[in-house]
């Protein structure tokens, strides 16, 4: 994290335990990089519970559960025993079970998609299990969706046969996560299709971002929200998952319009679920397996000796192609 902030390691370590005062400008570049990362927190030197903290933020988007479960699996592998915390649905958000895994003297945690990518969130919580000496240091893991491997499955959205679409090749539209923008996977997911439509040689309108709220209502909201556009309504549409991508793709049926002759549909994740939908989903699937390895494999060399640093891993997701894309309509 230090390297990240462009500070030294000893005002990371005030940042994180109030020990010492900060200026306002230096915690921020600290807790922008928190932000960036996906936060892994060691236990202490002490006593070995054998167990760690599991936090997700939703279980009904099947990408969440499918990370857990690698996880744990992993983690069971290794010694460990996990216990899994819902932070968004529950009826304790994620500061409280941060608390709670602390007082029952976790050896770690492991956050997925944690409130470190909101951009407007008080991140207080992170620095209790230093305060309460349980973490002898915190440390992280970078973990963040490939932009290439996301201009990929976005320009399958309009060419299916793999060759690179005309200029004004139809329009084109990015359903992003149903997170609001101020969400640090939102902006990255939006980078990344602007760079790729542009080296596509194809112009990248924020006018053809819609944003909704998470999950399936959402997904078919801001497609709704997309065909609305008199004059402008894409011929392909991309979700941040693959949830939302199903709610878009039921949306477009219902609004007459064929998938994928009329109009594509990419999601983002590779759950199963897109493999039942009418047609077959065309997605960018997470390493999931390689997420949890990697993740299991840092915590359990911070337990070994926090001192360690742990490199940075960036994942490269896959483009799965299948019936919800074709060359867009002449």
């Amino acid at each position: 994290m230090a390297r990240e902030a462009g500070v030294s390691v000893a005002t990371v370590s005030r940042v994180l335990t109030g020990s010492a005062p900060v200026r306002p400008d230096t915690r921020q570049r600290v807790e922008r990089a928190m932000r960036d990362l996906l936060y892994v927190a060691p236990g202490g030197r002490g006593s070995r519970t054998g167990v760690i903290g599991l936090l997700v933020p939703d279980l009904e988007n099947p990408i969440f559960p499918a990370l857990a479960q690698e996880i744990e699996t992993t983690a069971a592998e290794a010694g460990l025993a996990s216990i899994l915390c819902n932070t968004a649905r529950a009826k304790m958000a994620e500061d409280v079970y941060v608390h709670m895994l602390v007082e029952r003297g976790v050896d770690g945690m492991v956050f997925i998609s944690s409130e470190l990518t909101n951009l407007e969130a008080d991140h207080g919580h992170y620095a209790r299990p230093a305060r309460r000496g349980r973490a002898h240091r915190a440390r992280q893991l970078r973990a963040r969706d490939a932009a290439d491997p996301l201009g990929r499955g976005r320009r399958a959205g309009g060419r299916r046969d793999g060759r690179r679409p005309p200029p004004g090749a139809g329009a084109h539209a990015h359903r992003l996560r149903g997170r609001p923008p101020h969400y640090s996977p939102t902006r990255r997911k939006t980078a990344g299709l602007e760079t790729a439509l542009t080296r596509a040689g194809i112009g990248f309108d924020r006018g053809l971002v819609a944003h909704a709220e998470w999950g399936y209502a959402g997904g078919a909201e801001a497609a709704r929200q997309l065909l609305a556009l008199n004059g402008r309504r894409p011929t392909a549409l991309i979700a941040s998952s693959d949830v939302m991508a199903i709610g878009a793709l039921h949306a477009v049926d219902a609004a007459g319009l064929r998938v994928p002759e009329e109009m594509s549909i990419v999601g983002f994740d590779g759950v199963s679920a897109g493999t039942f939908t009418n047609p077959a989903l065309t997605t960018v699937a997470q390493p999931t397996s390689e997420i949890a390895a990697t993740a299991v494999d840092a915590l359990r060399r911070l337990l070994e000796s926090p001192e360690r640093d742990v490199p940075h891993s960036v994942f490269r997701p896959r483009l799965v192609e299948r019936a919800s894309t074709a060359p867009p309509p002449r």
